[in-house]
């Protein structure tokens, strides 16, 4: 990757929020390189699965997933962020998570991926509107780094470290997902993170996608992780959201553990120093 693809990848990122694709000669003035040199190198991008180029009534170009995360890599190493990305951690249908060598030490990158495949499913579910993938998945990037900025110290959740494009940097936490391990301790875990619930609910906000998936458990504690689909606690339906999220752990250690929740219990427990 040279100068002149950076910068066109630039251009693409700057344009992408007025349109899906991005005309060539738009492309050309932001980054100061001539029109046909431009599409020379956009079908070189293409050939590399980093931008999706199409002929509608001009020549348009957008971001692939991987396009916009080497972009965002990018981003964070120009700022001496990001030093090496290293191995796959995890793989889901809405981010792709690495780590990696940063500024900080080892730590955690995660690219957010929103609109693959299922692009109604996820407009339905957040407040986001209806736009690309790109911007879609820019956003959830930028709502999950704002929401551990003001959680973190309050509950415990990575360290937010940094947040470019789609991605977010992060510290990396040595503990296994809860679905993954067979606790000895299940009941005192469970009133753990029903407390970590609490204590978000008073800094508020609601995960609003709680479940043993974005849960980490170690000797140590436990950790909420995955927060794009935050919600905060003084909106319409929070509570609803809320229930939800009590609703699915306690489930879960029921069905895994046998372990029975009173969930108004649980619910006014929660909220008890908020009202």
């Amino acid at each position: 990757m040279d100068p002149k693809r950076w910068k066109i990848l630039d251009s693409i990122f700057h344009y992408m929020w007025k349109y899906e694709y991005i005309p060539s000669d738009l492309i050309s003035k932001h980054s100061k390189i001539g029109l046909e040199k431009v599409e020379i190198i956009l079908r070189d991008l293409s050939d590399k699965k980093l931008v999706l180029n199409k002929r509608l009534n001009y020549f348009g170009s957008s971001f692939t997933f991987k396009g916009l995360s080497l972009y965002s890599l990018w981003r964070l190493a120009e700022k001496d962020e990001v030093e090496m990305l290293g191995k796959l951690m995890g793989e889901g249908k809405e981010s792709t998570v690495y780590n990696c060598i940063s500024r900080y030490g080892e730590s955690v990158i995660k690219f957010h991926r929103l609109g693959h495949p299922a692009f109604k499913k996820v407009r339905e579910k957040r407040d986001y509107g209806t736009f690309h993938f790109s911007v879609l998945s820019v956003r959830s990037a930028k709502n999950e780094f704002q929401a551990l900025n003001r959680l973190y110290g309050i509950v415990r959740t990575p360290r937010p470290l940094s947040w470019e494009g789609n991605a977010v940097l992060m510290e990396l936490i040595d503990a296994k997902e809860l679905f993954k391990v067979r606790l000895s301790n299940p009941e005192y875990v469970l009133n753990l993170i029903i407390d970590e619930v609490k204590e978000m609910y008073k800094a508020g906000i609601i995960h609003g996608d709680l479940s043993q998936y974005n849960v980490l458990v170690s000797e140590e504690g436990v950790w909420l992780i995955d927060f794009p689909q935050f919600v905060d606690a003084n909106s319409e339906n929070a509570e609803n959201y809320l229930l939800r999220d009590l609703n699915n752990i306690i489930k879960y250690f029921k069905k895994n553990y046998g372990i029975e929740k009173n969930i108004e219990n649980v619910l006014e427990y929660v909220k008890s120093e908020k009202d």
